[in-house]
C-alpha cells in the first residue's frame, strides 16, 4: 500500500511563522531607534553633568581662595551673590564663578573638526543655548531643629532640551565657612 498523504506546511502555519518573525523584526527595530536615541542624548548628558561640576567647583574655588564670604555664598534674594532661577549658562566673567552677574556670552564647546586636530581652523564651535543653569542652596539643620551657620547644600541643576524634551542632571554638595 501506497501512502498518498503528502506533508508540508499549510497556510495557517506560514502565516503564524511569518507573524512571529514579523514580530521580532519590530522588537528588534525598537530596540536599535531606542539606542539611536541615547546616543543623541549621551553626549549631551556629559555636557551638562561637567557644567554642573564645573559650576560647584567654581563655588568651593572662590570660597577657598576667599574671593567670596561665606554670607555672599546665597541668593541675591537673600543678601547673596548667586543669581536665582535658571539662567543661560554663559562664561564665567572675572570673578570666576558660574551664575553671577558678571557672567559673559553664552558659552560654546569647540570640537575638533574633519581633519581630527583641536584649535585650527576647521574646528566646530557648539553654542550652549539649549542648556541652562541654576544653583539653589539650602540651610542645613542641627537636631536641636536650628539652622547650622556654618554649613549649606548647594545644588546645582543643568538642563538642556533634546529634540523638544527637556532633560536634567543635578550635582549636590554641602560648603562650609572653613577653608
Amino acid at each position: 500500500m501506497k501512502n498518498t498523504r503528502e506533508t508540508g506546511m499549510t497556510l495557517i502555519e506560514v502565516m503564524i511563522a511569518t507573524f512571529i518573525i514579523t514580530v521580532a523584526l519590530l522588537a528588534v527595530a525598537a530596540a536599535l531607534g531606542n539606542g539611536i536615541n541615547a546616543m543623541f542624548i549621551v553626549q549631551e548628558q556629559l555636557i551638562a553633568k561637567q557644567k554642573a561640576r564645573e559650576a560647584l567647583e567654581s563655588v568651593f574655588t572662590a570660597r577657598s581662595t576667599q574671593n567670596i564670604a561665606f554670607t555672599d555664598i546665597l541668593g541675591v534674594t537673600a543678601g547673596g551673590k548667586f543669581l536665582e532661577g535658571w539662567q543661560p549658562i554663559a562664561a564665567m566673567g572675572p570673578d570666576g564663578i558660574a551664575n553671577t552677574a558678571d557672567d559673559g556670552a553664552v558659552e560654546e564647546i569647540v570640537f575638533p573638526g574633519p581633519n581630527g586636530n583641536l584649535g585650527d581652523s576647521d574646528d566646530e564651535h557648539k553654542p550652549l543655548s539649549n542648556y541652562e543653569r541654576q544653583i539653589t542652596f539650602t540651610d542645613v539643620l542641627l537636631l536641636s531643629g536650628a539652622v547650622d551657620p556654618e554649613i549649606r547644600k548647594i545644588t546645582v541643576d543643568v538642563r538642556f532640551q533634546v529634540r523638544g524634551r527637556w532633560w536634567t542632571i543635578s550635582v549636590s554638595s554641602y560648603i562650609s565657612k572653613f577653608a
